[in-house]
């Protein structure tokens, strides 16, 4: 049996990149020489700016529309305070997994968790029609560039002891162990709708391809996505007798792609 080191230093999750594309969005105004209206409000009245030394609030009197509708080809938000401005936001936690010694006869294992959502990552959108994240870092690699070889077919961890391999998912899961979590949206599905994407969503199987899309809000019409999604990845890795010895090592970089 051949043993090899491997260990995830630094922050799991090491970069977050915002990337803005898709179709441009436009807020609806009313506007001449001399005035902008850029929401409107029905109702008996209000004021969005009560403070004193002690307390900041928002106050509306008689609104006679509230709530969101949708359809594959619009979506709207009703109530006195709306935003008009789209966003998208994405953080991670500062996990890390240390996969101490690699054997060819057995899976290392281990969930990214940590900070308050106990998750690796959490995406927060507003107004966008959906988003998706992508991974873009190469598997764990050593000192001299050698890295683990990718699953790129979507399987149970291997116990072939010829087997070397690196998978993650985004779902609760039992075997090797007990780990991770399936995708939480907050405060309910009914407001954001993020998932792990297809490859990566099937509990116990794992995969890793870099350029995949690992999680997606897939625009569900009657859900326009306004919430927070937490996610928390899983990762697998095993070597065989062939892996190049040495300190390996991944900070995993992840991409996040709203459209508008």
């Amino acid at each position: 049996m051949s043993v090899k080191q491997i260990r995830k230093t630094g922050t799991i999750l090491a970069i977050s990149v915002l990337l803005l594309t898709g179709s441009t969005v436009a807020a609806q105004t009313s506007s001449s020489n001399s005035y902008r209206v850029d929401e409107y409000q029905f109702g008996t009245g209000g004021d969005p700016n009560l403070n004193s030394s002690s307390y900041n609030a928002n106050a509306s009197l008689g609104s006679l529309g509230v709530g969101d509708a949708s359809s594959a080809n619009y979506d709207a938000t009703a109530g006195f305070l709306t935003p008009s401005e789209p966003f998208l936001e994405m953080s991670t936690t500062g996990a890390t997994v240390n996969f101490g010694d690699l054997s060819d006869v057995t899976t290392s294992y281990g969930a990214a968790q940590a900070g308050a959502c106990n998750c690796s990552f959490y995406v927060r959108s507003y107004l966008s029609s959906d988003y998706t994240v992508v991974t873009v870092s190469n598997p764990p690699t050593n000192e001299s560039g050698f890295s683990l070889t990718a699953k790129s077919t979507l399987g149970a961890p291997s116990g072939n002891q010829n087997t070397e391999e690196f998978g993650i998912n985004l779902v609760a899961n039992t075997v090797p162990a007990a780990m991770g979590a399936d995708p939480s949206n907050q405060p309910t599905g009914s407001y954001a709708d993020g998932q792990a994407a297809t490859g990566y969503s099937t509990t116990n199987q794992y995969k890793y391809g870099v350029g995949d899309i690992i999680a997606r809000s897939p625009a569900t019409v009657g859900n326009q996505g306004v919430g927070l999604t937490n996610y928390t990845i899983s990762y697998i890795a095993k070597i065989n007798s062939l892996t190049r010895a040495g300190l390996y090592t991944m900070n995993h970089d992840l991409v996040a792609v709203p459209t508008y």
